[in-house]
Parts: C-alpha cells; sequence; structure tokens
C-alpha cells in the first residue's frame, strides 16, 4: 500500500508547478538575485537554457 502511495505521488512532483518544478525557480530566482539580472533580461538572454551550468553563466553575464 505504501508504495502505491508513493508511485502515485511521484507525477505530481516532476509535473509543471510541482515540488522539483517550484524547487528549480527559487534556484533560478536566488541567481537572478546574486548577479542582478533583471526579470527583462533573464526573459531575454537565458530564458530556455536548462543545463544550470550555462544557466548560472548566462546569468552572470546578464548582470554585469
Amino acid at each position: 500500500m505504501s508504495l502505491l502511495v508513493v508511485l502515485t505521488d511521484c507525477p505530481r512532483n516532476h509535473m509543471p508547478g510541482g515540488a522539483f518544478d517550484r524547487a528549480a525557480h527559487k534556484d533560478v530566482r536566488q541567481l537572478m538575485e546574486r548577479y542582478g539580472c533583471s526579470d527583462d533580461e533573464y526573459k531575454n538572454r537565458c530564458r530556455g537554457i536548462e543545463d544550470i551550468e550555462e544557466l548560472e553563466e548566462c546569468l552572470e553575464e546578464c548582470g554585469s
């Protein structure tokens, strides 16, 4: 029974707006604040980058 609960809960964590999605957005927001990258600059320069290392480099350049 507990395995069923775990398995049915997992898709909710991975879907847009799920726990992992919210955590990723929070991480990006923190990086934007650290490097001084505005929302508009982020949208123009860094949106769509999925690799976290490339995204951090983009945000660092965005704020400079």
